[in-house]
């Protein structure tokens, strides 16, 4: 059996979490190759894995890589929509960190994309498995407690190291958004 051969997008912290998932968790699939626009960036991941892999700096070579035939984007989430939309362009398969886009335009560009040239695109929101969450959204939709008003959350960064280096934007779209997701909108 041919293996799925994959190109990841981004070798930071979900990069690399990612990357480890497609290089010894999943047999059906070859982590072909990594693109970040950091200088030797995907070259350091693809030694630290141990792999055979390409290395690219331009992650739009990446996804024209007819070699190619899935990309899994880990890059930041500013980037997510062109990315996606590329991949389509290409008849590639998207597995997208979330969100997949950082406004409503880009969104139903991506959701119309896939739809009409019928290429999967899955988003990374994996709270929607969870017990917890799961129950919530339940309720929620079942009318047990009424409309939601207000949420509150407690969600933290796992490797939030100094606050303050962190762009005010982005516990919203890297963290808080799997709240508004997996409770409210799953």
């Amino acid at each position: 059996m041919n293996k799925l051969n994959v190109g990841l997008i981004g070798a930071g912290r979900m990069g690399a979490f990612h990357g480890e998932t497609l290089a010894y968790r999943l047999p059906q699939t070859k982590l072909y190759a990594v693109a970040s626009p950091a200088p030797g960036a995907a070259e350091k991941f693809i030694n630290q894995l141990d792999i055979n892999a390409k290395a690219y700096t331009d992650p739009m070579e990446l996804i024209q890589d007819p070699e190619i035939d899935a990309v899994v984007i880990a890059s930041p989430a500013r980037t997510h929509a062109s990315h996606v939309l590329a991949a389509i362009k290409q008849g590639k398969a998207v597995f997208c960190e979330k969100p997949m886009a950082v406004n409503l335009k880009e969104a139903n560009e991506i959701v119309q994309a896939s739809e009409k040239s019928n290429i999967l695109v899955q988003v990374g929101f994996n709270r929607r498995f969870e017990k917890g969450f799961k129950a919530a959204h339940e309720e929620i939709v079942s009318g047990k407690i009424g409309m939601p008003q207000l949420l509150k959350s407690t969600t933290r960064d796992p490797k939030l190291n100094r606050a303050e280096s962190i762009p005010e934007w982005a516990i919203f779209l890297e963290t808080l958004i799997h709240d508004f997701d997996d409770v409210i909108i799953a």
